[in-house]
């Protein structure tokens, strides 16, 4: 199994550098508030916009039982209080340190998502705040390395890709839903991506991730109708693009390889670095949970 390179632990320490001073700026004042739940609340709603890119932030006691509500940007939610989140990703990391969990899929949003940890501690330790990130929309700083980790036949992804596979998507989905293409594989490990067209379909074009996303690539192909003979939708594309996206991005061990999509025969090929490809139905792979493919 590929390890994490070196890479991915410079990208955590930054993360941990952007997160910890605000997380331990709300983790005091959570202290004098403790005994009060709404009070707490308060608290937290007050400091949401504190943590940058924070999507939902919420205070669990020593054992891991929700002591406060859950504050989103839409409000508070207090019907999640009490709840039992000793089993959730981070409860591994309920020690009296500031710690970032492992990637995972988030059970609100679906989405890969980070959790950052900090205990709360007055004259004892009290519990934890915790903050979640929907890590494809951190504004992560760039970061160097002086040494080139060394890679086996396969490397995840570069940082550059990762960051541009937003707007690829939606490049793609252009072409498919308005410029005749009808096949196309996304190529992770070298940063390129095959298209095939309905007016030549025997034959392939192949881009870099840099091509794809020149302002007037689509003007290569000329507009044609989304085909009636497609048995799947230009939702379900969507979709799909979307999952690859974030199988991409969820985990730092086990990622995606490439990846493809033809919508005349409505299958995807999936292929992570530690399997070989696979092919099933765009239902299917819709219908699934995203976490199953890392069981």
């Amino acid at each position: 199994m590929w390890m994490k390179s070196v890479l991915i632990g410079e990208r955590r320490k930054a993360m941990a550098t952007l997160f910890k001073p605000a997380m331990q700026s709300l983790s005091k004042k959570c202290v004098s508030v403790w005994s009060n739940s709404e009070q707490l609340d308060k608290v937290l709603q007050q400091n949401f916009y504190s943590l940058p890119n924070c999507h939902l932030v919420y205070a669990v006691n020593k054992s891991g039982k929700q002591k406060s509500s859950n504050i989103t940007k839409n409000g508070i939610d207090s019907s999640c209080r009490e709840q039992d989140l000793s089993v959730r990703p981070y409860s591994i990391n309920l020690h009296p340190n500031f710690t970032l969990s492992s990637t995972y899929i988030s059970q609100a949003t679906g989405t890969p998502c980070i959790s950052a940890v900090h205990p709360i501690v007055g004259d004892e330790h009290l519990g934890f705040t915790i903050a979640d990130f929907d890590i494809r929309y951190l504004p992560l700083p760039t970061v160097s390395i002086n040494k080139t980790p060394v890679c086996n036949k396969s490397c995840h992804p570069t940082n550059h890709l990762e960051n541009r596979l937003i707007d690829v998507k939606d490049i793609l989905l252009k072409l498919i839903s308005k410029h005749g293409v009808f096949h196309l594989m996304i190529h992770y490990l070298s940063s390129k991506v095959m298209l095939w067209q309905m007016a030549d379909p025997y034959k392939y074009k192949l881009y870099s991730i840099e091509q794809v996303l020149e302002p007037d690539m689509h003007l290569t192909y000329p507009q044609c109708p989304f085909p009636t003979q497609s048995k799947v939708s230009i939702e379900e594309v969507q979709l799909v693009l979307e999952r690859f996206h974030i199988l991409q991005l969820v985990n730092d061990e086990i990622y995606l390889r490439s990846a493809s999509i033809n919508i005349m025969n409505a299958m995807v090929s999936l292929s992570f670095s530690f399997s070989g490809s696979k092919y099933i139905p765009v239902a299917d792979f819709l219908r699934g949970e995203l976490s199953d493919w890392f069981k």
